[in-house]
């Protein structure tokens, strides 16, 4: 009986029937069997297939995501009747998704895998202030602080938690793992973190081993450790803290802007900013490849100006886009101000922050809620047209700079509407009620990219379709929940003006297929991550045979190398740039191109970082492009 029972228990959460795991889960109590063996043989062995399953790539986020919530729910009828001397003390973990970062579904798959695999697993959610995390681990003695970012400009906030544990001495009292697919070992290490896996699995196994090895909690917590942890770390946050009192943004602006200023004659280029790039996008000869580092919000810091007025304020936005391409001497500019325009228009709650990327600060209850508006004066979408018509106007009558505009497509907006793993699960459970919801998010993209082009308020248009991804979900179900949309409904406005549909997505392992050869894109800007390229992450030798004659492709330099304003970290750029441009050209000539790609980074640059990184890797490009390509070239 109890065996069967048990296998019961796991076939109810590889189906996802929470109904189905709180009656077994009952079923489980009142038969006698031991609530701890059947949340660890049966809902957690049932977890772990799926999760296998996911592995092989023969199931997707939604099926994690419906899989664990029948899970919590055995889980929640099982939990309260464990014997602790026989299950042990459960290690306590807390969990959230760093503050500007409204992505959490990585950070929900670990959730589950810790949780099905012993841990007491307190979920802070996303967008997390920094001191949360510090003050809930001290209030609850946690074993394991685990945080996750998907956006490269929020990444910097993890540091921003440790240097916390250490002020307050506690960071020797726990552990701390961070995620998400930005964050490289290098990074873990470089702030202090002890550890970063590439799936939740992985993660699981080594926080379960890391733990294990802890002093005990009463120990590690005791006053006389925190107060020795406080007089440890002190001369470290005493150093950092001298460092942190300077803009570093602001001053190597500054610097920049007076190394322009003393140079006389400035070197004159064959080709104008425009005529290189779009010639790059026709394949058509250069005298070298454009350049654009995805530095979009940090450029602010050549017209002094905070976050909250570059993404609110006009003037301040066309001056850090104008002010930015005329001393770095960009190919061009992408108005990527913040990921949140078209939901905020739909009613959401939107905060923004002194000198952070605004993000989601809530989300709708209901889908019934969700009302199309109408792109008019107020609106944050007409707000962000008219800050871009501005600036194209500016950029391409004084320094001849070609401006992109950017927003977000369908999908992307709904899922900052209703929060991700929600519109995931639901595309499972009530699909009909997404597909709605779906097509009015589109009927609102579409009216904003027609008021761009309408407006002439940019050179051309890049759309955020993030979530083509084949680890979060089927090709099927991209095409059915977001491509199918923008390929009968968006396009066709981009064909009317007669303008290029441009991608950028930083997802790790995207339907190429769907958003390159359907779609028809003829720019892709993209994100590639070595550590997960067995996932499906593919760089510049990948995609430029099998869509260079499509598409030109744009990337892929790691963005949070640009935060390192050492010597060593402006070499690491320079080094990287150089030998992504020595590998790009061979292999376009190989495919029988001569120009079609942009050097760039995978993501956009950190807001907060330095400005001397980004100069290094169009620096790079001017000195070394001309030579190369006419090697290789002729």
């Amino acid at each position: 009986m109890k065996t069967a029972i048990l296998n019961q228990l796991a076939e109810a959460v590889v189906e996802g029937d929470e109904d189905l795991a709180e009656e077994l889960a009952q079923k489980a109590l009142d038969e006698g069997v031991d609530p701890y063996e059947a949340i660890v043989d049966g809902l957690a062995k049932g977890m772990v297939i799926v999760s296998d399953k996911y592995e092989k790539g023969e199931a997707f986020v939604p099926h994690l995501l419906i899989a664990s919530g029948a899970m919590y729910a055995g889980m929640d009828i099982l939990t309260p009747h464990m014997n602790v001397e026989s299950s042990g003390k459960r290690a306590i973990g807390v969990i959230g998704t760093i503050e500007g970062d409204v992505h959490d579904i990585g950070k929900n798959l670990v959730k589950t895998m810790m949780s099905a695999s012993g841990f007491d697993m307190i979920d802070l959610g996303h967008d997390v202030p920094v001191e949360k995390f510090v003050e809930v681990a001290k209030e609850k003695k946690a074993d394991l602080v685990s945080m996750s970012a998907l956006m490269t400009t929020t990444m910097t906030n993890m540091e921003k938690v440790i240097e916390m544990l250490q002020e307050e001495g506690t960071r020797d009292s726990l552990i701390v793992m961070i995620g998400g697919a930005p964050v490289s070992p290098e990074f873990a290490e470089q702030i202090g973190a002890d550890s970063t896996h590439p799936d939740s699995m992985v993660a699981t196994e080594w926080a379960k081993e890391a733990v294990s090895k802890l002093a005990p909690a009463e120990e590690r917590w005791s006053e006389e450790k925190i107060s020795l942890g406080k007089v440890k770390y002190r001369e470290i946050l005493s150093k950092k803290k001298v460092k942190g009192k300077t803009d570093i943004g602001l001053e190597t602006a500054k610097q920049i802007i007076a190394d322009f200023e003393s140079v006389a004659v400035k070197t004159k280029e064959e080709m104008t900013h425009i005529d290189r790039t779009l010639a790059a996008m026709a394949d058509k000869k250069v005298d070298r490849l454009p350049v654009y580092p995805l530095a979009c919000g940090s450029l602010r810091k050549f017209a002094d100006v905070n976050y909250r007025e570059y993404a609110t304020d006009i003037n301040a936005f066309v001056e850090s886009a104008y002010l930015g391409s005329k001393y770095l001497d960009t190919d061009m500019f992408v108005g990527l101000i913040d990921l949140s325009a078209t939901s905020a228009d739909f009613g959401c709650k939107i905060k923004y922050p002194e000198d952070d990327t605004p993000s989601s600060e809530g989300h709708l209850e209901a889908y019934e809620q969700i009302e199309v508006p109408e792109v008019k004066e107020g609106t944050r979408a007409y707000e962000l047209i008219m800050a871009s018509k501005a600036a194209t106007e500016k950029l391409n009558k004084e320094l001849n700079t070609p401006f992109v505009g950017f927003h977000e497509g369908p999908l992307l907006t709904l899922t900052q509407l209703m929060g991700a793993d929600r519109v995931l699960m639901d595309m499972k459970t009530h699909p009909d009620v997404v597909l709605e919801a779906v097509q009015k998010c589109t009927d609102y993209i579409c009216q904003v990219s027609e008021l761009f082009f309408a407006e002439n308020a940019c050179n051309a248009l890049c759309i955020d379709n993030l979530w083509s991804n084949n680890v979060i979900m089927s090709e099927e179900d991209y095409w059915k929940f977001d491509g199918k949309f923008v390929y009968e409904q968006h396009i066709p406005i981009f064909k009317k003006y007669d303008q290029p549909y441009i991608i950028h997505n930083c997802a790790d392992a995207v339907h190429f297929d769907t958003q390159i050869k359907k779609f028809g894109t003829q720019l892709y800007s993209y994100a590639y991550y070595p550590k997960l390229r067995s996932k499906g992450s593919q760089n510049y030798a990948d995609l430029i045979p099998k869509y260079g004659d499509v598409c030109c492709m744009m990337g892929e330099i790691n963005p949070v190398q640009f935060m390192d304003n050492t010597s060593e970290g402006i070499q690491k750029v320079k080094d990287d740039t150089k030998d992504l441009l020595e590998g790009v050209l061979p292999v376009l000539k190989e495919n029988g191109l001569q120009s079609k790609y942009v050097m760039s980074t995978g993501c956009e640059t950190p807001p907060g970082g330095t400005l001397t990184t980004v100069k290094a890797m169009v620096d790079v490009v001017k000195e070394l492009g001309p030579d190369l390509q006419k090697q290789i070239f002729g």
